[in-house]
């Protein structure tokens, strides 16, 4: 006899045969052991359907011929609130708090209520309703809805110019952060930080109250520690000459945001005024990695001098010399340096390394007189007929000085010829670097340009950055000259929204670009 099956086979088919007969089984049970539907039951099922003006009627109906049935009220203030017949449906939520209906049914309609009250901008009626709920609710459960009220309410009160309501309203949402999601209390902390700012911002510009400003920005650091209350609190200290203090605040945003380069620079600048050039010389270095200029290698080289290193000081102007090739200005610093190195080189008796570094003195020395050499001839070919830049004009040549026309104050004294404007990864604070060039052919004593930070996914301005270039404090930007210009982004941003940076002058625009994100 042969076997009819294997013993793997047949298993197999055991179990299937059992399968198949227990699912009629379980589909029968559960018609009939599921209970039957009830016009409750069909109401709420339209309700969350989003059919609520077909459970209306339906709700109504029950209510009236079971006026002692209180759990229906919850549903029956939902169904009024989506048709839009409030009074009735306050009505019913009132009766539903009155009852201490089961939050999981009485806690959405409070909280749509009390949205419903905030977007008609009732907000003292919804913090009302809240408080009336917190009899029939834990605490836990409404508190996000009350920091969602608070922080709607704050932003129509800063909205409307009333910044010390919206701190207000922000300050009772800061009370409830121990029991908010993180991303809650991020929200409100960031908000009240930035409220605080501009009250402080306030106090320095309009008030004029340094003291005032500083109180306010170091409690909103309190509340949340962020660059730009960092950077505004540097710049106070600075100008109150409390320099330890300032570098300590912009140390901290370098740290924490090492593409921050306005803090860096700020840095290095206040490093150097209080004489501590190793520590200057250090941050400068690190700077130098991403940023190569010639302005930068010349201020590394002048480092390295004051800390008597200057084999690190040529370094830094033949840095400086390749991004700007055949300067004399760079060329002269470099001899100099050059034969400062070999002069030292000679008190530490190391004669041969003296003579090499004095050679290649010599050699940029005589490339600097050929640089002036041809300059001179350039300046002496003149059209035949004209004197010559060496010889005298004749006396009935000469003539009175021309004056020059004012400028003409809608042409742009200046053009951006470069620009980088990103978004760190990690970081919530955009950062720029432009460069400008005065090409309105003389000097110019007035110039100020506005960097305005554009949020294009909520098409809103998200911050705006001065940054003076020329004014009565300071040397008139020379004809021709080029200038860097640094910034950050005075708020933070989300990281998703798309950001552009539109540069303004007198309120015209020169250039618009997106920031990129860096990943």
């Amino acid at each position: 006899m042969y076997p009819l099956a294997t013993k793997p086979g047949f298993s197999f088919w055991k179990w299937a045969g059992g399968l198949l007969f227990a699912i009629p089984v379980v589909v029968v049970g559960f018609a009939f052991l599921r209970p039957a539907e009830t016009p409750f039951t069909r109401a709420v099922g339209l309700i969350r359907a989003g059919k609520a003006a077909a459970a209306l009627p339906i709700l109504e109906d029950i209510s009236r011929k079971q006026p002692d049935d209180n759990s229906v009220f919850p549903w029956l203030a939902q169904a009024y609130l989506s048709t839009e017949r409030l009074g009735e449906g306050r009505t019913a939520l009132d009766t539903a708090i009155r009852t201490r209906q089961p939050t999981s049914a009485l806690l959405p309609v409070v909280l749509a209520y009390t949205t419903y009250y905030a977007k008609k901008g009732d907000f003292e009626e919804a913090e009302k309703l809240l408080d009336s709920a917190a009899a029939a609710c834990k605490q836990s459960d409404l508190v996000e809805g009350r920091a969602d009220l608070y922080l709607s309410w704050a932003e129509q009160e800063a909205r409307s110019g009333s910044l010390e309501a919206a701190i207000a309203r922000l300050d009772k949402a800061v009370a409830l952060l121990p029991e908010l999601t993180e991303a809650k209390r991020h929200l409100v902390s960031h908000r009240l930080s930035e409220y605080l700012r501009q009250q402080a911002a306030i106090a320095e510009l309009k008030k004029k109250n340094d003291r005032e400003a500083i109180v306010l920005l170091q409690k909103s650091l309190a509340v949340a520690d962020e660059p730009a209350t960092r950077m505004a609190l540097a710049n106070l200290f600075r100008k109150h000459g409390k320099l330890a203090d300032a570098i300590d605040n912009y140390r901290r945003v370098a740290s924490a945001d090492p593409n921050n380069l306005e803090a860096r620079h700020r840095l290095i600048d206040l490093l150097v005024e209080s004489q501590d050039y190793r520590t200057a010389r250090e941050a400068l270095t690190e700077l130098t990695d991403k940023e190569r200029s010639v302005e930068n290698y010349q201020l590394l080289a002048f480092l390295h001098l004051k800390l008597n290193n200057p084999a690190g000081a040529v370094r830094a102007y033949e840095d400086a010399s390749g991004l700007r090739p055949k300067d004399p200005v760079l060329m002269a610093q470099l001899e100099k340096a050059l034969r400062l190195w070999s002069d030292l080189l000679t008190r530490q008796g190391k004669l041969q390394e003296s003579m090499s570094v004095k050679g290649h003195a010599d050699r940029v020395a005589e490339m600097l007189a050929a640089l002036a050499k041809d300059s001179q001839t350039k300046v002496e070919e003149t059209p035949e007929g004209e004197p010559s830049q060496g010889e005298p004009a004749p006396a009935s040549a000469a003539v009175a000085p021309v004056e020059l026309p004012p400028l003409d104050p809608k042409v742009p004294p200046v053009a951006v010829c470069s620009a980088r404007i990103w978004l760190a990864r990690g970081s919530l604070t955009p950062e720029g670097e432009i460069g400008i060039k005065n090409i309105a052919g003389r000097p110019v004593s007035d110039l100020a340009l506005t960097v305005v930070f554009y949020d294009n996914t909520t098409r809103k301005r998200n911050g705006t950055v001065v940054l003076p270039v020329a004014g009565p404090a300071s040397k008139p930007f020379a004809a021709g000259a080029a200038r860097t210009l640094y910034f950050s982004c005075p708020n933070i941003v989300k990281p998703d929204h798309q950001l552009a940076v539109i540069i303004f002058w007198k309120g015209r625009l020169l250039k618009e670009f997106p920031v990129v994100k860096q990943h």
